[in-house]
């Protein structure tokens, strides 16, 4: 790592003398300010000393973007696979940091929020939220700012708020699989001081997979999300906002096929391409997701900063079914169904402000959180004739205060230095009717530093330490509730820079990190029970993670772009309490990712502007599960997926001030055949491996308006 660093400083050097020398821009090219809300307040991309991606609606628009899943391919060092059981639950990993079940005793350490807001459960994050304005992805641990469950990073999704001006906008799109897709959205300013925001975003699709047999087809989806948000403006220094958003999405899961049967299946026929259609011994069954919300954000402008309440209600269901058996005459295991029903409840205080002398920047705050969820499992052994049920109640809370301070040595010192903290305190309980109720508290305190400076208006170094921190809990699938397991915790230690060249034409953001990974949850085979799939979750491991996450954007002329990110990322588990450290490796971190875009702008033409673009993403070698699996059950190929863009964007075209769009795109252009979720099924004993791939090429046209 020491060479990356000193490598890296080296080219720092020498294209800082580019950025000095006079170059004349071409076509007046240059690269757009980014703005993003990580630290609680709005400000440039380039200030702000955290490893992050942030995509405006425009890309989000362009790549089809209407949730979290559709970001996998988009951002290295970010690897998200869908949950066995459902394809609309996501397992989300950051730098190798994520988790590889789902249950509601349990979190993940990427942690979602919606608007500000924390969204506990990952169960419905493929269902579309509308009218997404921003998303940002914050690679490492975020503990102080944002605090339990952010080990691996946090994804903030926010979305439009209410205008003073009056607009509307719709969007129309049509593919193969006989995809159907609206987007809907009218602005409306009531009077000068409240205005309202609607929108609607209904999408549809055939499996991809057909079904022969009885039964829905494989990968289908019709999903209906919509948000209202109100603003209240009574004076200047008082900003009121309320949004409620209400999501349903009925799906059908993806197919696992049988990649690699085991000897005891060996008469089953192997699966080792993805299939078009094929059916099962069962009919197959849908699923649904339906998640709500309601957020009451208020905004006062004091004398000593902005104060800002956030309280929030949010509802999840989910009814899941599916079928591991893969192949058309035995059925071997399914889950019908699996239910979560959750709700939770959260309160947030901030004050952000900084000093009349500008020395001093500060952020506070005080957290409560808690959640109820259920979860009713039935998990049918059909091999065996078994039928294992449980019905399972988790009630989680969380006190949190936090604080950072940063202090700058004159008000235009290049220097910078912060100091930060978060104290919390966790209480988990949780029960299944048939055994003793468990109940588990935790506290935990999380410091952070960082050391800023400004090599020149356009060069920012920084250096930083941060823990972060990840409850305990309970692992339902044991059975019984006497063996909580505790956090686990982790500390990352990051130099980076941002820096713009050539008169802001090239923009090269870099972070290089290490970080001790300690009292790891590991999910482990029960033994002796006669359910293989049952695990036990111990503070079993530690580790050691480093990397390098580059970012280059470079306004070649005024019409073309290239942007190229990079991320390596090395992980060695050092050990595992009762077995073999050197079986085991961090699930879902690639070695190597890249993506990489090209755009051109073809021709400006009286009408409009004709645009190409072409997105290209690779992840190296990979597995879905911390142990080694035997002849690679758990392990995802390597793999890359292009897509291509042509788009006409012009203004008045149905009236003055109105901008239309017409895009022909398609994804996954090469039809790669990828894996997702591989897996040695019943431990091995039905399938050395079985999975599901990802989505076959694609393809459609958009229309859009904006008024």
């Amino acid at each position: 790592m020491t060479s990356i660093v000193r490598g890296g400083l080296v080219l720092l050097g020498v294209l800082s003398g580019l950025s000095l020398a006079p170059m004349a821009k071409s076509d007046e090219a240059v690269l757009q300010e980014v703005t993003v809300t990580a630290q609680k307040r709005t400000e440039n991309l380039q200030d702000t000393p955290i490893s992050i991606v942030a995509l405006g609606a425009a890309d989000l628009q362009q790549k089809g973007i209407t949730n979290v899943a559709d970001l996998a391919n988009y951002v290295p060092d970010l690897h998200i696979m869908p949950f066995g059981s459902a394809s609309t639950t996501l397992e989300v990993f950051i730098r190798g940091v994520g988790q590889v079940d789902s249950q509601v005793t349990e979190d993940s350490p990427v942690a979602i929020y919606l608007n500000g807001v924390y969204v506990a459960r990952p169960v419905g994050l493929a269902t579309d939220q509308a009218d997404i304005e921003r998303i940002e992805v914050l690679r490492g641990p975020q503990g102080t700012l944002y605090g339990r469950n952010t080990t691996g990073g946090a994804i903030n999704i926010i979305t439009g708020t209410p205008q003073a001006q009056l607009g509307a906008s719709e969007l129309v799109s049509f593919g193969n699989f006989g995809a159907v897709r609206s987007q809907s959205m009218l602005n409306v300013p009531v009077t000068d001081t409240f205005a309202v925001r609607a929108s609607l975003d209904w999408s549809k699709r055939d499996g991809w997979v057909t079904n022969t047999g009885v039964g829905a087809d494989w990968s289908s989806y019709d999903q209906l999300t919509g948000r209202f948000n109100m603003q209240w403006k009574p004076n200047d220094a008082v900003t009121v906002d309320y949004g409620y958003d209400r999501g349903k999405n009925v799906y059908t899961s993806d197919l696992y096929q049988l990649t690699i049967p085991s000897p005891a299946f060996s008469y089953l026929p192997a699966q080792p391409n993805r299939l078009s259609s094929t059916t099962l011994a069962a009919p197959y069954q849908p699923s649904n997701d339906l998640i709500s919300g309601h957020t009451l954000t208020v905004s006062i402008d004091t004398a000593i900063g902005e104060l800002k309440s956030i309280s929030a209600y949010r509802e999840t269901y989910s009814d899941e079914y599916q079928d591991f058996s893969a192949n058309t005459t035995v059925t071997i295991y399914r889950n019908d169904p699996i239910i979560v029903d959750q709700h939770q409840i959260s309160q947030e205080l901030q004050l952000v402000g900084s000093t009349n002398s500008k020395i001093f920047d500060y952020i506070g705050g005080v957290y409560y959180f808690t959640e109820k969820a259920g979860s009713n499992d039935t998990d049918r052994i059909d091999l065996y004739d078994v039928v294992e049920q449980s019905d399972v109640t988790a009630t989680n809370t969380t006190y949190a205060a936090y604080g950072q301070l940063t202090w700058h040595p004159t008000a235009a010192s290049p220097w910078s230095l912060t100091a930060g903290a978060r104290y919390t305190k966790d209480e988990r309980k949780a029960e299944n009717f048939t055994t003793a109720p468990g109940s588990t508290s935790y506290d935990n305190f999380s410091p952070s530093g960082i050391v800023s400076y400004k090599l020149s208006e356009d060069a920012n170094l920084y250096a930083k330490v941060t823990d972060g921190y990840k409850a305990g809990g309970f692992n339902w699938r044991e059975g019984n509730f006497d063996n909580p397991f505790g956090p686990e915790k982790i500390t990352t230690y990051e130099l980076g820079w941002k820096t713009e060249w050539l008169q802001r034409r090239l923009r090269w953001n870099n972070a290089v990190f290490y970080s001790n990974y300690k009292d790891i949850q590991l999910d482990i085979l029960v033994p002796n029970q006669p359910n293989p799939t049952l695990t036990e979750t111990e503070n079993a491991g530690k580790a050691r993670v480093a990397g390098v996450e580059t970012e280059l954007d470079f306004a070649v002329t005024e019409a073309v772009r290239l942007q190229l990110n990079y991320a390596y990322l090395y992980n060695d588990i050092t050990e595992v309490a009762g077995d073999d450290a050197s079986l085991y490796h961090l699930p879902a971190a690639p070695k190597n990712s890249v993506n990489a875009a090209v755009s051109w702008d073809i021709a400006k033409l009286p009408f409009g502007t004709i645009n190409a673009k072409a997105d290209y993403s690779w992840r190296s070698e990979s597995f879905t599960a911390a142990r080694y699996v035997i002849d690679g059950g758990s392990t995802v190929p390597s793999y890359s997926i292009a897509d291509a863009y042509l788009s006409l964007d012009g203004d008045n075209w149905v009236g003055k001030g109105t901008h239309g769009h017409v895009s022909l795109w398609v994804r996954n252009l090469a039809d790669a055949q990828y894996l997702t979720d591989p897996f040695g099924s019943f431990s091995g004993l039905h399938a050395i491996k079985t999975t599901n791939y990802g989505t076959p090429r694609t393809f459609g046209v958009d229309f859009g308006v904006k008024f």
